[in-house]
Formats: structure tokens, C-alpha cells, sequence
């Protein structure tokens, strides 16, 4: 049951509402995971090209009983493969300014989504307000629409292949031909009608795999060249997984396991760190330790070449709340493949087009198999107790922009806020990039330097490292990412 009295709790998303979203809930005497399940809704409605009900990812959980677990709830590859000349699925080129970026969309691109179930299984567990209460904040947000904001108009400007592939994205997003302009409000009439159908549904996260929704999907996915067929939404599954943990002076990290990446090439790159000195955090010495870890961490055998994707349409929120609950959760839809479920303004999933994601390359995966991420949502604990929950977007650059969020804070004990707004670098195949505090400071005499690259002002790039820490007194303080409008609230 809630609450008699609202929980104090704090949130760090990506978006403002997104986190609006979740406050309502704890104000209205939910707990953090109630928060959470509001935030993933309102998500897929203020963050459209990061996050959607066809999308996947990963959540990192303490509870107040002192549980620690992992919740993957990312996309699944079909059970059966067919010839890729039968699939509709090709080339998208993203014009980044400075560099230039292929993606695969269209309806082979698709995996079985997860986050649907992912919302279910952490509801079943954890949840103290029934679905419709949850689901509210983002149904009226989606039908009463909100601001575009100037990062959300940036991804809807270099994704218009995407998001003007049919008529039903393009209605939103590029009414009368061209971007909605910042400022202008964003409408997802469909999704709200959904939304208000989910919320008198009994099995309303089935819809997806087994009812309405999922024969829509599947129609389109047999006649116009996609993967998916009924078998593969109706197996979906949620993995409940034991966390990657590791001790760090004093404290306990808890972060993504195998089969995916990130968490193990941030445990990699802590124990290299641990016995090293400490300077200045801005001294050649400190970033000449800080260039070598990150070198050696992205130096690990993964078929890089594949694992450098220079976008990450991902996105990431924490909440805390006063009893001892905390998560951490990162989501990604890809990029999405250009096709919506019709008349629920869902966008499905390209996760079968992201080169990242694919170290055999394209239509070599394992079928009905997870496939592996980067995303590493992470909780690290004290005395058994939450003390700090990070995670950031940023493809390839996850594991190496929260290792250095955790090096300001556990080693250089920063505040919060001066350890998110503090310059980062990322270093992987040859080419180092800095924030602008590190300029004229790199080791240019390091063997494996082939290029330095000197940020004039801090940038997406280096991700969006939304925090929540529990200071000493108890206080849980939160603090949004303007690198990528990340926005915190603390109740």
C-alpha cells in the first residue's frame, strides 16, 4: 500500500518531464519503483527519439530489504532468420556536423522489444499504485503535448530519414514538411489514446506481445520485410539477473553483468584505477593516469571497429526515495527503424541495424538471444545503504564517462554537482577526445595517440551523467546533465 504521508525522494532523468512525471507519482504517495514505471511512460513521450514502448534496456535495483538486482528487460533477435533480400532493411546516413554516421532501419531492423515486460516485471515486484495510476502523467502528457526543446530538435533534425518514414511519425514530428520548431508543441494523439486503453486493460502489458497491438505489429512485419513474427513476442521474457558487484574503497558498485559489456569494462577500468596516486584532477599527471585506463579499457578485445557508434539514442534516470530504495535505469530504441505500430504513435526498435550491437556484423547474430549493450545503469552502496546512482547515453562512451563520474566523486570526493559539470575525455581508437578544462594537457607522447581532439565547450558527446547521491546527513541530493538537458527534482 502507499504511503500515509508523500516520501521524500529525489529523481535525475533526461528530460524535465520525464522527471515531472515521477514526482507526481511520489507526491501522490508512491514509492521509487512506481516513480520509475511513470518516468519509463512519460519518457517515451518527452524523449521520443531515446525512448518508446518498443524499446529495450536495463535496470540496476536496491531496495529498502537490502535486494540488489539487475532487471533486463533489453530486446531479444528472433527465433528464426530469413534471407536478408527478403528483409526491408538499408543504409541511413546521419550528418553530424563533424562526422558523418550510417545507420539500418526499416522493418528488418527490429528486434522483439522488452519494455513493455520490463515495466510489467517491475510493477509485479515492486509497485504500490496500481498501472493506471502510473500510467496517467504520461497520457495526459502525450495528448496535451509539451514544449520541443532544443535537444529534442536536434535529434528529430539529423533522424528525419527516420522519423518522416511514415505518415504517422511525420504528423508529429515534420507537420507541414518540416521540423516542429523549438518552442512549438509536440502531440502524440495516438499514444494517448493507447496510453488511456493500457489503463483499463487487466493484462495491459501483454498488449504488446499477444493483443491488438502485437497483430498490428506482426501484419506489417510479415507482408513489408520484417523479422518479427508471433512466436517471437509471445516468448519474450525478462531476465532478473544478479548484479556485476565490486568492491571499491569502501564501497559496493553494482552495475550491468555479462552478457553485456559496459559494466564489466567500468570494473576493469576501477581496478585499474584503485592503487594509482591521486593529483589534481586538472594536472597532466591525473590525466595522463586517467588517458592510460581509458586506453587500456577500450584496448579490450570486443571487435572495436564494430562497438563505435558515434550517436547512442539512449537515455537515463535514477530515483531514490527516503525508505532505502533506489534505481538506476538506461533505455535505448536505437535510433528507432522508421515504423510505428499504427495509431499508437509507438516507434519501434532498429537494434538489428546498430553496427554496435553486432560485432559479427549485420544478420550474424545469434537467433533468440539477448543481444549484448554498453548501457551500464549503476548503484554503488555504503554500509549496505544507496549512497549514489549514475548511468549516462553515449553508445561506446558509457562505461568510460561513469567510470570517471565515480573517480570524481569516491576519489576526488566532489560534490555532485561539480563532479557532473567537471570536464571528461574519451580515448578509443587512437583518438582522444577532451573537454575543454583538459585542453593542453594530454600525454601526446602516448604510443597509441593517432589523434587529439580539444572540444571548445563541454558537448552531448560526453554523455548525460544524471546522478542522485546520499550525502552524509542523509539528504538525497539529485543533479541533471546539461550536457544533454538532463533535469533533477528533489522532494
Amino acid at each position: 500500500m502507499p504511503s500515509s504521508a508523500p516520501l521524500r525522494a529525489s529523481i535525475a532523468a533526461g528530460h524535465k518531464k520525464t522527471a515531472e512525471a515521477a514526482a507526481l507519482i511520489i507526491k501522490e504517495g508512491g514509492n521509487a519503483f512506481d516513480a520509475a514505471i511513470a518516468a519509463l511512460f512519460a519518457a517515451s513521450v518527452a524523449e521520443p527519439c531515446m525512448a518508446s514502448l518498443g524499446a529495450g534496456g536495463f535496470a540496476c535495483l536496491h531496495t529498502a530489504a537490502g535486494q540488489n538486482l539487475l532487471l533486463d528487460f533489453f530486446v531479444q533477435t528472433p527465433i528464426n532468420k530469413i534471407a536478408p533480400a527478403e528483409l526491408e532493411f538499408y543504409p541511413m546516413q546521419v550528418d553530424f556536423g563533424s562526422a558523418q554516421e550510417t545507420f539500418h532501419i526499416g522493418m528488418g531492423a527490429m528486434a522483439t522489444p522488452g519494455m513493455m515486460a520490463g515495466i510489467s516485471a517491475l510493477h509485479e515486484r515492486y509497485a504500490s499504485l496500481p498501472i493506471s495510476v502510473l500510467i496517467e502523467p504520461a497520457k495526459i502528457l502525450a495528448k496535451e503535448g509539451l514544449a520541443m526543446t532544443d535537444f529534442q530538435f536536434f535529434d528529430i533534425r539529423v533522424l528525419q530519414p527516420i522519423m518522416t518514414r511514415s505518415a504517422e511519425s511525420a504528423a508529429i514530428f515534420y507537420p507541414d514538411g518540416q521540423p516542429l520548431p523549438v518552442g512549438q508543441i509536440q502531440r502524440m494523439p495516438g499514444l494517448a489514446d493507447y496510453l488511456d486503453y493500457l489503463s483499463h486493460e487487466k493484462d495491459w502489458a501483454k498488449d504488446i506481445y499477444l493483443g491488438e497491438a502485437a497483430k498490428l505489429l506482426l501484419k506489417d512485419s510479415v507482408t513489408k520485410g520484417g523479422l518479427l513474427r508471433a512466436d517471437d513476442l509471445a516468448q519474450y521474457e525478462v531476465i532478473w539477473r544478479n548484479p556485476l558487484q565490486l568492491n571499491y574503497k569502501g564501497h559496493h558498485l553494482l552495475t550491468n553483468p555479462l552478457p553485456s559489456t559496459g559494466g564489466v569494462l567500468i570494473a576493469e577500468g576501477l581496478s585499474a584505477l584503485e592503487p594509482l596516486p591521486i593529483d589534481d584532477l586538472h594536472s597532466k599527471k591525473q590525466l595522463a593516469r586517467l588517458q592510460k585506463v581509458l586506453g587500456d579499457i577500450y584496448s579490450i578485445d570486443r571487435n572495436p571497429k564494430k562497438l563505435n557508434s558515434k550517436w547512442g539514442s539512449t537515455t537515463h534516470l535514477n530515483i531514490a526515495d527516503e525508505l532505502g530504495n533506489a534505481i538506476s535505469i538506461t533505455l535505448s530504441n536505437g535510433e528507432g527503424c522508421g515504423y510505428m505500430i499504427p495509431g499508437t504513435n509507438i516507434m519501434m526498435n532498429n537494434m538489428l541495424g546498430e553496427a554496435a550491437l553486432l560485432p559479427d556484423g549485420f544478420h550474424n547474430w545469434i537467433p533468440n538471444s539477448r543481444l549484448s549493450s554498453m548501457m551500464a545503469p549503476t548503484l554503488v552502496l555504503k554500509e549496505n545503504q544507496f549512497h549514489l546512482a549514475t548511468g549516462t547515453g553515449g553508445a561506446s562512451r558509457i562505461p568510460g564517462m561513469i567510470l570517471q563520474l565515480l573517480h570524481h566523486v569516491l576519489d576526488h570526493k566532489m560534490e555532485l554537482e561539480e563532479a557532473i559539470a567537471s570536464s571528461r575525455l574519451h580515448y578509443e581508437h587512437g583518438r582522444l577526445n577532451l573537454e575543454p578544462e583538459y585542453a593542453g594537457l594530454a600525454n601526446t607522447e602516448d604510443p597509441r595517440l593517432e589523434q587529439l581532439v580539444e572540444w571548445p565547450e563541454k558537448a552531448m558527446f560526453f554523455g548525460g551523467l544524471n546522478s542522485i547521491l546520499r550525502k552524509e546527513n542523509g539528504q538525497l541530493q539529485a543533479v541533471g546533465d546539461d550536457r544533454r538537458e538532463g533535469y533533477a527534482i528533489e522532494l
